[in-house]
């Protein structure tokens, strides 16, 4: 892909070099991002350059919309086909037989959904992308066992993103090949891994790290469960900058997973061979044999994540009643999109409660494998400091516990799973970590969706240690590990490079956005600011706005804010936070922002770099906005086009770190 773009780029092709090309463009993104399919509006622009003429005009999906981007690809093709009805006329007499074939209506030319047979033709098979065989009991001996079973799941997820890659055309990895062939490797859970294999951490190789503290950091009469968490990577050689990221891979609901092997009559202890359906493109499809319950636990996204319309149009041909055919029939069409999102997304169903729902449907693996959304390791700010946590790894996590439209209560899968963790003394070299089969784990485990059998404990007693935390024994790794629970603590995590990263020398001031737990990287950043001044080193002053909805609800690390006032980490009047909900009228961070224009503006002055990090809605534009009304009051001159933002982006002085 790289190699073509350039290619596209070189200033030496003609402008008429795609005079012969006529070309349909429907890009895929997120409105919450700053870089809103930017790709597809490159592509557009530098082809039509070139003179490749437009078949119709440019279709932007967006993952933000109610229906995501099935909303803007479904009148897209309309106009599509209407334009190709057009300009490439079919021969008389074929027209209609054509498009019949197409699944399009001759009429309207509007497509029906692509895996829908045509008419007269109900016996047509789908194309599968895997072919599923299951080991002879001899072949399932032969291959290699894992203690955990959490660890064999991360490790089948791993071997099976290297078999999707390479049906793409994508270029494996080979460094891993055992992984990727045997499912051979091994989680690091003692400290054999020298610093110099730092980069050999990730998906392929997670670090078993033991979770030493498990604080919540909201009052007990707040709705919102946010928790402070440290993991200890004592041992692993990892290490991180401040603003880098932990990658977490979660753990799925025992109870979820039992139901799942019920209901689709699959057997977790059975083994398969997964294998590319048709010849590899690029030769290289290597097969994956791996246990069932790793398979689902490890790849499929079964108990949070709600299918897409795909899914919808694939399970109607396994359906055996006709009503249920009737209604997935009609989901998988355009007319049936709102009500696909009613009872869908709107109500957060996940592909289990879907299969519940259509009790007909018997889906068979590979097309689960095909069409069930896959399970995605979560990414996390890192909010603390190497130079002043040498050992240890510390987030902030918002729980995720709503209630949908119908009062179904729903809880985010690793938010939930990781607030239910108990904080436990790091294990031994060479203990052995006892094996934690969710096909035959108790229900008495914790539920993704309803935490109605297990609450989370908070392990830190009201003892402040100036860190803006609560700690006690607990919190120092000091608990006593004797039951099966508090292994459960040890979680897989890696380390990512994030987004953001601080200036080059500590004399440039800071001005750091952080709302909600926007605020993570932040903390990170301002530790290591904090133990440079330690050292020695001569820092420049930071200011911190942080907003939330009120002091004594969700005003996360406020010690450590202060205490970094006293030692004139932050500037003089440099903590500037919003609290939304303690007057009568909402206040915001833009808010903030503004009202101190005059002392953010002798900070830019000074070159200091901007930081935004926190929810990709509408904090990031809410910020922007109020960075150009500064410089529009202080430097009208310099801002005529309200261009100052970008002006900052484009001298790397201005960094958004956002989320959906």
């Amino acid at each position: 892909m790289k190699t073509f773009w350039k290619f596209l780029l070189r200033k030496s092709l003609p402008a008429d070099s795609l005079k012969a090309l006529h070309v349909a463009v429907f890009g895929l993104g997120d409105s919450g991002y700053q870089n809103y399919n930017t790709v597809a509006k490159k592509l557009d622009r530098r082809v039509q350059a070139l003179g490749a003429s437009a078949i119709c005009e440019r279709g932007l999906g967006d993952d933000q919309h109610p229906n995501g981007y099935e909303a803007g690809l479904d009148p897209w093709l309309r106009k599509l086909w209407s334009e190709l009805s057009s300009c490439c006329p079919l021969p008389e007499g074929l027209s209609e037989e054509l498009q019949l074939l197409k699944g399009c209506s001759p009429e309207s030319h509007i497509p029906t959904p692509l895996l829908q047979p045509p008419p007269e033709d109900t016996g047509t098979e789908l194309d599968p992308k895997y072919k599923v065989t299951y080991l002879s009991g001899s072949e399932a001996e032969a291959q290699p066992h894992h203690q955990d079973m959490q660890e064999e799941a991360v490790a089948a997820s791993y071997a099976f993103s290297q078999l999707e890659a390479s049906l793409s055309g994508v270029a494996i990895d080979t460094s891993n090949a055992e992984a990727i062939s045997r499912l051979g490797m091994t989680a690091s859970t003692s400290g054999t891994t020298a610093a110099s294999e730092q980069a050999r951490y990730g998906l392929w190789r997670p670090f078993l790290a033991p979770l030493s503290c498990n604080t919540r950091v909201t009052s007990p009469e707040h709705f919102q469960d946010t928790r402070h968490l440290e993991f200890d990577l004592a041992g692993s050689g990892m290490r991180y900058g401040p603003g880098d990221l932990l990658t977490i891979f979660p753990r799925q609901s025992p109870s979820a997973l039992s139901a799942f092997y019920k209901r689709t009559n699959l057997n977790p202890d059975a083994w398969v061979k997964i294998e590319a359906a048709d010849a590899c493109s690029n030769g290289h499809c290597t097969p994956v044999q791996v246990r069932v319950g790793a398979l689902v636990q490890g790849v499929l996204d079964i108990g949070a994540a709600s299918p897409r319309r795909y899914f919808f149009e694939v399970l109607q041909h396994f359906a055996t009643s006709e009503l249920e055919v009737d209604r997935l029939e009609y989901f998988a069409t355009p007319a049936g999109r709102d009500d696909l999102y009613t009872y869908n997304q709107k109500e957060g169903r996940t592909v289990l409660e879907v299969l519940q729902d259509f009790k007909s449907a018997q889906m068979p693996l590979e097309w689960l494998l095909q069409t069930a959304p896959p399970l995605k390791p979560r990414q996390f700010s890192i909010a603390s400091s190497l130079a002043k946590h040498p050992s240890s790894a510390h987030i902030l996590v918002a729980v995720v516990d709503y209630k949908t439209p119908f009062k179904r209560t729903k809880r985010g899968l690793c938010s939930s799973w990781l607030a239910s963790l108990q904080a436990s003394k790091p294990p031994q070299p060479g203990e052995r970590i006892p094996s934690s089969n969710p096909s035959t784990a108790s229900d008495s485990a914790v539920s993704d969706d309803r935490m109605t059998s297990a609450v989370p404990s908070d392990h830190c007693d009201s003892l402040s240690n100036g860190n803006g935390l609560m700690s006690s024994p607990e919190c120092s790794g000091m608990t006593s590990r004797n039951s099966e629970a508090e292994w459960q603590s040890l979680v897989p995590v890696w380390v990512e490079t994030g987004v953001l990263s601080m200036p080059a020398s500590h004399a440039v001031p800071m001005v750091l956005v952080g709302p909600g737990s926007g605020v993570a990287p932040f903390r990170s950043f301002l530790e290591e600011r904090q133990m440079a001044a330690a050292g020695g080193e001569a820092v420049a002053p930071c200011y911190l706005l942080f907003g939330c909805r009120g002091e004594h609800m969700d005003f996360y690390y406020k010690e450590l804010w202060h205490e970094l006032l006293a030692e004139g980490i932050l500037a003089k009047g440099g903590l500037l936070t919003a609290f939304s909900r303690d007057q009568n009228h909402k206040v915001y961070v833009q808010d903030k922002l503004r009202d101190h224009s005059k002392l953010i503006w002798q900070a830019l002055l000074q070159g200091a770099q901007i930081y935004v990090s926190g929810s990709a809605d509408k904090m990031p534009y809410a910020v922007a906005t109020a960075f150009e009304d500064i410089a529009s009051w202080h430097a009208p001159s310099q801002n005529r086009n309200n261009k100052f933002v970008l002006k900052l982006q484009q001298t790397k002085r201005y960094h958004v770190e956002a989320w959906s």
